[in-house]
């Protein structure tokens, strides 16, 4: 590595761009987990266009995660969902922009354009209570989180469920107490040759 400090900038990155197109697919997980790789936030924490709809727990939305649902008479909202009791560090003012009553479900959907060479599609988030997770119509985590555990909600997309315009949808439960929903999508972009 550090005869490569004395080569000329243009060489040394041709010559990491070749290593890395030489280097299996689980290196882009690698390198999105040291911070090398070029994450990019599709969708952020407390983004907005989100449409909504609170319903009770026992009532069943058919086809709400599907990407032919009509949504169009639900209120927007922007995320952070929940209530602004403080029962867990989110639980407040800056984080909450949209409420969501307890011992209610909340059905959130939101639109993402993802480009075509968009790699380990990751969707995290936190929840209070429970969480069932869908892209493009495909169920990819129920989580029972309870109290707000930061986190809880972290699941990378099969490649196989990617399009270009892409429907995120979750189903959010919650027992009594607060509420709590907030997600972000993130992506790696793989890096061009020069």
């Amino acid at each position: 590595m550090n005869r490569l400090r004395h080569l000329p900038a243009g060489l040394a990155a041709g010559a990491l761009v070749a290593a890395m197109a030489l280097a299996v697919p689980a290196a882009t997980a690698a390198q999105a987990a040291s911070g090398r790789a070029n994450v990019v936030t599709a969708l952020d924490y407390n983004s907005t266009g989100w449409t909504y709809r609170q319903v009770p727990a026992t009532t069943q939305v058919p086809g709400f995660a599907e990407r032919g649902f009509d949504d169009s008479a639900w209120p927007r909202g922007q995320a952070g969902f929940g209530t602004t009791n403080g029962t867990c560090s989110w639980n407040n003012q800056a984080n909450v922009k949209t409420p969501w009553a307890v011992n209610t479900d909340i059905l959130v959907r939101h639109w993402l354009h993802l480009p075509r060479d968009a790699q380990a599609v990751r969707i995290q988030g936190t929840v209070d209570n429970d969480a069932q997770v869908y892209f493009n119509g495909h169920l990819l985590q129920s989580v029972k989180s309870g109290r707000c555990a930061a986190g809880a909600i972290d699941v990378v997309v099969p490649a196989t469920y990617l399009d270009c315009c892409n429907l995120l949808a979750v189903r959010g439960h919650d027992y009594g107490a607060a509420a709590y929903l907030n997600l972000r999508v993130t992506y790696v972009k793989p890096t061009q040759a020069l």
